[in-house]
């Protein structure tokens, strides 16, 4: 009877120590380089950034991130900065208040600037579509 007892006792502690037994933990992988801040030179390096933009989301087809910039301060950045880059200004750009969009072409490709300016928050939000 005491064996009897003793063998269901270890079994018992046996049980209880397996379910309280955690599984080793996974050997952890090596941390990824940071995020870039800049889109990488394969998006289109001739297509500038204000210095300030945050909020950085690029995908193959736009970038898209915010800047403290003012609507004029950002129209008159890319009229600038796009035409050093070797950009043509395709007409007027189009705004209505603090909304509006700018297009510029270079060798058969369009690119389209939208902005639109928070004045609750004083940050305005570009997005460029890629061909």
């Amino acid at each position: 009877m005491r064996f009897y007892l003793l063998g269901r006792l270890l079994i018992g502690l046996s049980l209880l120590v397996l379910a309280c037994a955690r599984p080793p933990s996974p050997t952890p992988s090596p941390t990824s380089p940071a995020t870039p801040l800049r889109p990488t030179p394969t998006i289109r390096p001739d297509l500038p950034l204000p210095p300030d933009a945050f909020n950085l989301d690029v995908t193959a087809a736009r970038i898209a991130f915010d800047t403290r910039m003012s609507v004029q301060e950002l129209v008159e950045f890319y009229n600038t900065r796009m035409q050093e880059q070797g950009w043509q200004v395709m007409g007027a750009p189009a705004q209505y208040g603090q909304v509006g969009n700018l297009l510029f072409q270079k060798a058969g490709v369009v690119v389209n600037i939208q902005y639109q300016h928070n004045d609750l928050t004083q940050i305005t939000s570009v997005q460029i579509t890629l061909p």
